[in-house]
């Protein structure tokens, strides 16, 4: 992926020359050393250059594998893009050293007179060797490479996977039980009287075409005409029309001849005699391997007569192509359960015995592989038939699952086969996104990786193109389209069906792996040290502690670390060897103390210290003119230096002290003091959390790009100038505000927030609420009086968390209120003792919380009408409700009457204290 190297480059280039630093450098172009002329000069001309290398790039990549010079060709460029880049970063290094410090900048620019005649002689290398790179470029034109379609990626291919589909015995099929019974119904459906697209889609190797082939050799013979035809990545239309023609004659049961020669037939004519065909016929076609959507508009036209209930279904591993099926009628395939997993393994793996069953022996190592296998068809599949030809020893098979990763990554029969699918995908990525792809690889093997802090670091990285969005907004799009490219697996989706957390596949993430090493993008620590000649870019360490760093590594751009530690030392070092380093996250570390060396990091533009045990940060992190984002949430920083506000390109500062993420109580905040002049910081999206001051409170409104705002210790003097404030802030989506103490009221009266507003978190007494905007979450505090009636007309309300909130005996939820309410907690209401849901309250709540209400002794009345309710949870219920839900105490009729009550609930939890720790325990 050389070409997503050379993309990268050109963004950082763009950036550089469009900096203020450069800008100002330039407009004393006058007074420069005429070698930092040239080297500018050099810089924008390499930067064309560049551009004009990508898209000979692009088609380079797809012919590596094939040709050997090529692929060196490739390397090459590659190599001369990361020198590029290190020229670029001292450049910009040495521009930051002559805006900082404390020496005069006549001093420093005589001092750097050296750096740029050096710069420039390299730059100069560099130019030559970009020359000979457009003579080679000129060998291997794209003109004089006969780029056809290799027949195994047009439609009716031969030899290819799906081909071997047709024949699989149904004893063979694992787990597609449910799946196929619901593909029959939806082909058998004839209410629907036009046409029907069916998509069946999902990451490459899960069974697509195994099942909807399966399916289709059921069914065809009930339609009049049918046909089945690979379309795949490289298809050319007029070639899958006559495909589909030949399937129509092959499968014909009438065998009523085409007229015509098929093989001369332009566009049109293929067009018109599929029509003809087809024509008052009842037809079922198979479109298998869709990759663009294009596939299906540039033949869509063959198809418009089908209106007697015909059926269109679609594979595919894109989820645009899968929205060209009605939203009831998409399919999307999952790995299989480890039951099915384990079948599927021992059917190939055991074929030569009659029951098919593994041997007590290999039970252990069969197991392992099987689950690196992570319910991938197409893996299991491999390996099993692999396995089938090993001896039976249990010091084999170890050796194989030892060996799975070099498996994969090898020329092994293995390898082969589930190359064959999921390197397609991969080939597949467009250039934006091949950096963001292998940058996902970083994370360890099965680690839920945040979106948040994805696309914080895909920014920091440069990997994101500024466009009319932000750039986090662009980075959530590219995360949307791995995800619906299935390079990465979504683990749970927020409230707003936003992804919050995702994971590669772990069969992907090797393949991924194999790619960084070759591309010298990212390498393990502990593999790093085994790799001498090594130089990747990035570097994680995913155990243990890093114990040398020595070494100069100044070709190092990002530093990560999981599930490990350095000490100030290390760091020091780290600071010194690798001077242009971009993003350092040392997040969950024991690291106690940041050396003022840290300083020295000028192109530095992400630095997380998350759940550390740093205390404080030294002044030198003044220096850091590129920082992005600084995230020191829940460490135990206490305050934050002035220096702070000299940052100026700061977007995210994070800061919150607090070992309870619940957000109980006021106490839990430990926010630090806002140091003065953060408001100059005019970039800044959030800021969370800190104490509010006066001089705070009246400027903070300057920020007017914010998105996330958290603010503490907010007393009722605060409130007007606060609520002035908020008003200028037309792009909050997250606002956190938290009074001083319990007893503080809070006037936010004259609060009017901005519809773009999707969060609100109020925490302290509030004395009124005359607006509140259609927010999706609310986390109220309003001790004074029923809160309800301010909140419950909101129309976009999806969750509604009312902590410490109420002191009064009654909660009604009124007919009509929270009409879109999802998810309701009410916490420590120590007085209530009757809630009271109306027939039509509430009609999409689906999570029920009730903690800390000892006085609530029955059901909330009504509860029996909420027949979208998942979940009721009781939080140290009183034990006379505890016993009537389990059918004990005094009164059994009154016991059976709730249990009657809730029984359509699938999930009903009793939470309580046990030993100091809290359980959790089902009521049946």
């Amino acid at each position: 992926m050389a070409e997503g190297a050379i993309s990268l480059l050109i963004l950082r280039i763009s950036g550089i020359l469009a900096s203020e630093a450069i800008k100002s450098a330039a407009s004393t172009l006058a007074r420069q050393p005429s070698a930092m002329r040239e080297l500018m000069k050099d810089i924008s001309e390499i930067k064309d250059e560049l551009e004009s290398m990508q898209s000979f790039l692009r088609t380079a990549e797809k012919l590596k594998d094939a040709d050997e010079s090529t692929a060196n060709y490739i390397k090459q460029t590659r190599s001369v893009a990361f020198d590029i880049e290190d020229i670029i970063d001292e450049f910009t290094y040495k521009i930051g050293e002559e805006q900082g410090g404390i020496l005069s900048k006549t001093i420093k620019r005589y001092r750097n007179t050296n750096s740029w005649n050096h710069l420039t002689r390299r730059l100069r290398e560099i130019k030559n060797s970009l020359q000979n790179i457009k003579e080679r470029r000129a060998r291997y034109n794209t003109e004089a490479i006969d780029i056809k379609p290799s027949p195994s990626k047009v439609g009716g291919r031969s030899n290819s996977p799906a081909e071997y589909a047709h024949f699989v015995k149904e004893d063979d099929l694992v787990g597609i039980d449910e799946n196929r019974d619901l593909l029959l119904r939806w082909l058998k459906d004839e209410e629907q009287q036009n046409m029907i697209i069916i998509s069946v889609w999902g990451m490459g190797g899960l069974g697509k075409t195994t099942l909807v082939t399966h399916v289709y050799n059921n069914i065809k013979t009930t339609f009049d005409a049918c046909a089945w035809v690979s379309v795949s990545q490289s298809y050319d239309t007029n070639d899958l029309l006559k495909q589909i023609i030949k399937e129509f004659c092959r499968e014909d049961h009438n065998k009523i001849a085409i007229t015509g020669d098929i093989d001369v037939m332009d566009y049109r004519s293929l067009v018109q005699t599929i029509c003809s065909f087809l024509r008052n016929k009842r037809y079922v076609i198979i479109l298998d391997d869709v990759w663009s959507i294009n596939a299906w508009f540039d033949i869509k036209y063959a198809f418009l007569d089908g209106n007697n209930n015909s059926k269109i279904v679609l594979t595919t591993r894109i989820y645009e192509v899968a929205l060209l099926a009605h939203e009831h009628y998409r399919l999307e395939l999952k790995p299989l359960e480890p039951d099915h997993s384990w079948s599927l393994f021992c059917k190939n793996a055991f074929w030569k015995s009659t029951n098919r069953v593994c041997l007590p022996l290999l039970k252990h190592w069969a197991e392992k592989i099987v689950e690196k296998c992570c319910g991938l068809p197409i893996a299991i599949v491999s390996i099993g038939s692999l396995l089938s030809f090993k001896e039976q020893l249990d010091t084999e098979w170890e050796k194989v699952y030892r060996d799975l990763e070099w498996q994969l990554t090898s020329n092994s029969p293995f390898s082969e086969r589930v190359n064959s699918i999921l390197k397609l995908s991969l080939d597949d990525i467009p250039h934006y996104l091949r950096n963001c792809f292998l940058y996902c690889c970083i994370f360890p093997e099965d680690y839920k990786i945040k979106r948040k802090r994805l696309i914080t670091l895909w920014v920091a990285e440069g990997f994101i193109e500024e466009k009319e969005r932000t750039l986090e907004e662009v980075a959530e799009g590219y995360l949307n389209e791995l995800v619906h490219r299935c390079l990465l697996q979504v683990v749970a989706r927020n409230e707003f069906r936003r992804v919050s957390k995702c994971q590669m596949h772990d069969i992907v993430r090797v393949l991924a792996l194999s790619k960084s090493k070759e591309e010298n993008f990212y390498m393990d620590y502990k593999h790093s040290r085994t790799s001498q000649r090594c130089k990747a870019r990035r570097i994680s360490v995913t155990s243990g502690t890093i114990d040398h760093w020595n070494e100069d590594k100044s070709y190092l751009r990002s530093l990560l670390l999981f599930n490990s530690s350095m000490s100030c030392d290390l760091l020091k070092s780290v600071s010194k060897s690798s001077k242009f380093l971009c993003v350092l996250d040392l997040q969950g570390s024991s690291l106690e103390k940041v050396p003022s060396e840290i300083g020295n990091l000028f192109n530095l533009r992400f630095l997380g210290l998350r759940e550390t045990k740093i205390e404080k940060l030294p002044k030198s992190i003044g220096k850091l003119q590129n920082l992005q984002i600084l995230d020191a949430y829940r460490s135990r920083i206490k305050s934050l230096p002035n220096e702070v506000t000299k940052l100026r390109k700061l977007r995210h500062l994070f800061v919150l002290i607090t070992a309870d993420r619940t957000y109980s109580s006021l106490a839990a905040f430990g926010s630090v003091p806002t140091p003065k002049g953060i408001w100059h910081l005019k970039d800044l999206q959030t800021l969370q959390f800190f104490e509010a001051n006066s001089e705070m409170v009246k400027k903070v409104g300057t920020l007017m790009n914010l998105q996330t705002f958290g603010i503490t210790k907010v007393r009722m003097f605060d409130c007007e100038d606060l609520c002035r404030a908020i008003a200028n802030m037309n792009r909050l989506v997250h606002l956190e505000i938290v009074a001083k103490d319990e007893k503080e009221v809070l006037h936010l009266g004259a609060l009017r927030l901005p519809q773009s507003l999707r969060r609100v978190m109020l925490m302290g007494q509030l004395d009124k609420i005359y607006s509140l905007p259609q927010c999706s979450m609310f986390f109220g505090s309003l001790t004074v009086g029923d809160p309800l009636p301010y909140i419950q007309t909101l129309p976009r309300l999806l969750i509604l968390q009312l902590w410490q909130a109420y002191d009064g005996m009654k909660l009604c939820f009124k007919t009509a209120s929270f009409p879109t309410l999802k998810e309701l907690s009410i916490r420590d209401a120590l007085q209530l003792n009757q809630i009271e849901i109306e027939k039509e309250a509430m009609p999409s709540l689906q999570d029920l919380s009730l903690s800390g209400c000892p006085e609530l002794k029955v059901l909330p009345q009504g509860i029996e009408y909420r027949a979208t309710l998942q979940v009721l949870h009781f939080g140290e219920p009183a034990e006379e409700l505890v016993a009537r839900l389990r059918g004990g105490g005094e009164g059994r009729d009154e016991s059976h009457e709730d249990q009657m009550k809730i029984r359509h609930i699938p999930k009903v939890i009793h939470s309580f204290k046990k030993d100091g720790k809290w359980v959790s325990e089902r009521i049946p």
